[in-house]
Formats: C-alpha cells, structure tokens, sequence
C-alpha cells in the first residue's frame, strides 16, 4: 500500500501533476469531484463510504462494512464528529475523512500506520511515508538530524518522530492532521491516554475481546494465516486466537541454536494443542544467519530499517510462508513493551497509594537486586519530563545508566563508543533544544509514558518490516498494537501488573480461558546470544566492508577504527550490538539514497569530512 493525500482544494489537480505516476494507481476523489487519495492498494484493503457532502476511506485491516460505514457517516456533521468512530473501530489502519470540504488524514496510535505531511506548491500534502512527499518538492534529507539514528536503543520522545527528509512532518500520537480546503494544514488532538483505573478482573475481560477483534481483522479476509510460534506467551497467545477464527492455520518456529533455550519445548507443547494447524519448524542452517545480506541496499528510503540485523531472515520468512499459501503473518511484538512488569509502575503507585504499593515495591527491588538504599531513593525521586530530557543529554554517552536513580520516562539513550565528538555534541544539541521546549510526554505518568514509546518504536518496526514482507506476498501483522488493545492494556489498574512469581499477570489473565494452564504460566525467557554471535562471525568479513566506503564515516559522524575495534574484538555479552544495529542500518539507508539513487530526490552524496 502506498498513497498520498490532497485537501479538497482547487489546486490539487496541479499537485497531482507533479506525482510520480506509477502504473495501477488508483483515486478516489473527493465529494466535490476533486482529487482525493492517489496511490496503489488491495481492494481487501479498502473500505469506504459516502453520504451526500461526506466521504470516509479506511486502509487496512479493519471489520467494519461498507454498510455500517454509511450510517455512521450519515450522522456526522464535521470532522470533529469521526472520533467516536474511530475510538469504535477494531483492526489497524488509516482512516480519511472528507467532510464538507474538510480533510481529516490519521493513522494509528502506535504508528503501524503513519502519516507525513507537508506543503507543496502552498497545498498541504499527507502521505503514508516521508519520501512520498519530499518527492513531490524535491527535498532531500536533513542531515543535521541523521545523528539522531545512531542513538540506541532509539531516540527520546519528541526526536524519536522527527523526520529525517527536509520539509515532512511525522503526526504526533494522538492526533489527526487536519486540511482544510483554504488554508494550512495543522494537527489536531483526538485522543490521550486512558487513567490506569481498571481492576484486573475487568480489563483482562476488554483485554480479551480487543485482542479476539483483533486477530478477527486479520482472519476476515485471509483464507490462510501463519503466525509465530516462539513458545513465548506474546506469540503462543495469537496461536490459540487464530486457530478458531482462521480458515486455514499455518505456525512457524525456529529452532534457537542455544541448547539450553527452552523456547523449542514450549513451542511443542503448543503445537500439539493445535493440531488442526500446520507447524513450520526450521533447523539452524535453513534459513539465513543474522547479518547475511549487509551489503545490500534497499528501495524503501523512510529512514534506517530497524530489523537490519534479520532482514534476509524475515525475507526467507516471507517467502516461506507465502509459498505455503498465507497472506498475513501474526507476530507477537508488543507483547513485551504492553505487559512486561515495570520499576515505573511500583513507582508511579508507590507515590499515589504508598499503602497499596508495598507488595510490587518487594516484587520490583527482588527483580532489580536492589539495595534498600537504592529503592528508597528511587521511589522518592522525580521530575518533568523536560528534566528528564536535560538529565539524558547531560549524561549522554557510550554508557547508558544502570543504577536505578529515578523513574526513567524512557530508557537512557546512548551514543556508541565510535560515534565522533561531533556527533555526540550535535545529538546532544537536539535533545537539549527539545528540552527546552518543554514537551509534553506522551502520558502524565512515566509508566504510561514509556508504554507508549516503545510501543511506538514497535510500531515502526512493523510498518516497515510488513513493506519489506508485502514484497514477497505477505504481510506482517501486529494485533497487539491495534488501538483498542493498547488502549485496554493502559487502562488496566497499576498494582496488578506486577504480581509475585507471575510472568506478565494482566495477559495470563486475559488468556486465561484461551491459553493451557501450562502456558500461561511460563517464567523463563529464550536467549538468541548465540545467533548473534554466529551471524557476527560469517559475516564478519562483510561488516569490515563497511567501514572502508562508509558514508557516515565520510559525513563525519563516525570513527573508522573505533567501529573496527567493535567488529574485531571479543565481547563477553551482546550489548554493544544493539547500537551497531542502529548505526548499520543508517549506513545502509545512506547507501540506498546516495548510491542506489531510489529516492526520487536530486540528493547527492554529503561532502567529504571524516575526522581522526
């Protein structure tokens, strides 16, 4: 799917003029005749309505009928009037709206679906991805806020969404991007985070129904599915969602290389409780290393790919599941980021209800090893977010904290160890100027707050690696990031999400009537170590490859040799990969904009400015 937006303005026909044509692109126009959305999809992934003045496109996964869609339309009188319609609607998607000449352009809270904006020629622009807008004006990147994409593990809010092609504006969460017909474009809030009020008992009930609605869009319109089987909960869980609802059930397991990685018994154990389905389990040595494929570029230029690290892997993926007849691929992210049990929770209840938060204060100091020292201050410390901010840029390094000093809104960024001075200053520059905004985080509370962010960061890795996926015939889905289940997750009372000897309590719960007893129970985690190894030590030669013609290198952000001391040395753990993922991943973008010259754009390669 691919798609622009245009206001219902007299001047869009011009707009449209200075499009790229694609064969197979589609309009829809608006009420008045005029031009609406151009781009390509699926028919599956269109469902649209009109009454009179008024017109409403979804695209993507969504269960309503185009039946449904014209009765509610038929009572809306402004733009305003599509919230309840869209805090009522299951699935993920981009919703369009064109009331009484008014555009309405949103997508979806954790950004699985996004929408960019910008002007051109004075007519407000949106589009499903930056360089689909930065086309039309010829922009290119802005390399002031490159640095930002070596941070790890990514950049604090309100930087995380900052867009990297000059000129295009990501929407922030919460909002929509209104385009009037006569004048700027401007975003608008829709929604904000509900209060964390809703006893367990009740919420794991919403909880399960979001998450059956969820799994439903997906099914709805696939005779065949396939979904991770991990032997996680995340993944286990949409596995015995799917099974009732899909036609045909397709589940795929990789065998870890790590013996004493228990994920291969548990994902057994749950197969053998879906017998209807068709288990796909793949040894080591079948499908590709981590790292295979480095050197490749790739023609979708949004910024750096996040799961550069698997990407041959999640090709091989896609190919395989698409050969056996699936369209859809359920994976369990944002398992982890909605229900994993956090310091910031005992927090945030200890300062509310100090009475109440002595159980998950025990729970939090036992996980952490904390000394009773350390708890105390932890739960006496504070601030903004703005303070938190300044406190991140102040610190920034190669190091991020460790101690528990106080409830981080987010976890610490960090620059590598061979980003240059330069680099770090210039990161460090923006994290300070957004602190001195005084931004609103994304939630009052920190817990809420971090929730959303990595939920967003999720977001991002699923709306880019599903492009790189649809490619080859299937999407990846990620029904834990729909609206209505982030918003139930949330909603959910603080003190039962941490609870003594339960891994992940608020999903056990939820799943209680749909998971075995045995899964839901599960305590331990699967270690992939060893494939990073692996992969790092096949490929090494490729990785080296690298440094020798980098473009960050050239740009000035990056020391050669300190990279090379990375890929050369011994690591006794796999810390200091996550940020080699980031910084592989921006080389790799680079390359694909100035080498392979996809971008549509007159960018050519920076100058020359390495530094010793």
């Amino acid at each position: 799917m691919e798609f622009i937006v245009l206001p219902d303005h007299p001047a869009a026909d011009a707009v449209v003029a200075l499009s790229p044509h694609r064969a197979g692109d589609k309009v829809i126009r608006h009420p008045s005749g005029r031009p609406w959305v151009i781009g390509s999809w699926h028919d599956e992934e269109l469902t649209s309505a009109s009454a009179g003045p008024n017109a409403v496109v979804l695209l993507g996964r969504t269960r309503i009928g185009e039946t449904e869609l014209v009765r509610k339309l038929a009572a809306m009188r402004s733009v305003t009037d599509i919230d309840s319609l869209s805090r009522s609607l299951h699935g993920c998607f981009h919703l369009l709206a064109s009331i009484g000449g008014q555009v309405r352009a949103q997508g979806s809270l954790t950004t699985v679906c996004q929408i960019f904006h910008g002007s051109v020629a004075g007519v407000a622009v949106a589009a499903d991805r930056p360089q689909s807008v930065a086309a039309l004006t010829e922009a290119g990147i802005d390399e002031e806020i490159v640095a930002l994409s070596l941070l790890s593990p990514t950049a604090p809010h309100p930087l995380s969404q900052a867009c990297l092609w000059r000129g295009v504006t990501s929407l922030p969460l919460g909002h929509y991007l209104l385009m009037p017909a006569n004048s700027a474009a401007r975003p608008v809030r829709w929604w904000a985070p509900p209060e964390p009020s809703v006893p367990l008992a009740q919420g794991a009930d919403t909880l399960r129904r979001a998450l059956e609605a969820a799994v439903e869009t997906r099914t709805a319109h696939s005779a065949t599915v396939s979904t991770d089987l991990s032997g996680g909960m995340d993944s286990t869980s949409l596995c015995f969602l799917a099974a009732p609802r899909a036609t045909r059930l397709i589940t795929y397991h990789h065998v870890p290389l790590d013996p004493s990685n228990d994920d291969g018994t548990w994902a057994d154990r749950c197969a053998a409780d879906l017998p209807e389905a068709r288990h796909v389990k793949e040894h080591p040595g079948t499908a590709p290393a981590w790292y295979a494929g480095c050197l490749t570029t790739d023609e979708d230029v949004e910024g750096p790919f996040p799961l550069i690290r698997t990407r041959a892997k999640l090709e091989h993926l896609a190919k395989t599941m698409a050969g056996l007849g699936s369209t859809a691929h359920l994976q369990g992210i944002g398992g982890d980021e909605l229900f994993h049990a956090r310091a910031t929770c005992a927090h945030a209840l200890a300062r509310a209800h100090p009475l109440r938060a002595v159980r998950q204060v025990r729970v939090v100091r036992s996980m952490s090893r904390w000394t009773t020292p350390a708890t105390i201050g932890y739960l006496l410390s504070g601030g903004s977010y703005a303070r938190w901010l300044r406190s991140s840029a102040a610190l920034l390094g190669p190091e991020p904290r460790r101690r528990a000093t106080g409830p981080a809104w987010e976890s610490p960024p960090a620059m590598p160890a061979w980003a240059t001075p330069r680099a770090v200053s210039s990161v460090r520059s923006l994290i300070r100027e957004a602190a001195h905004g005084e931004p609103d985080p994304l939630a009052p509370l920190p817990v809420q707050h971090d929730m959303l962010s990595v939920a967003q960061f999720c977001g991002e890795i699923t709306r880019r690696a599903s492009r790189f996926t649809t490619r080859h015939g299937v999407s990846c889905e990620a029904p834990y990031l729909d609206d209505r289940v982030v918003e139930a997750a949330m909603s959910i009372r603080l003190e039962d999400r941490i609870a003594a000897g339960r891994y992940k309590p608020v999903l056990a719960t939820a799943m209680r009537d749909v998971l075995p007893a045995y899964a839901q129970g599960r305590a331990t985690k699967g270690d992939y170590s060893g494939e990073l190894y692996g992969g790092l030590r096949r490929h090494r030669t490729d990785l080296l490859e690298l440094c020798e013609e980098s473009v960050l290198v050239g740009m000035g952000l990056v020391d050669r040799v300190a990279l090379k001391e990375l890929l050369l040395g011994l690591h006794p753990d796999t810390s200091p990969f996550m940020a080699f993922d980031s910084t592989l991943a921006c080389e790799l973008w680079l390359r694909s904009l100035y080498r392979n010259n996809r971008s549509g754009t007159t960018e050519s390669l920076p100058p020359h400015r390495e530094e010793i």
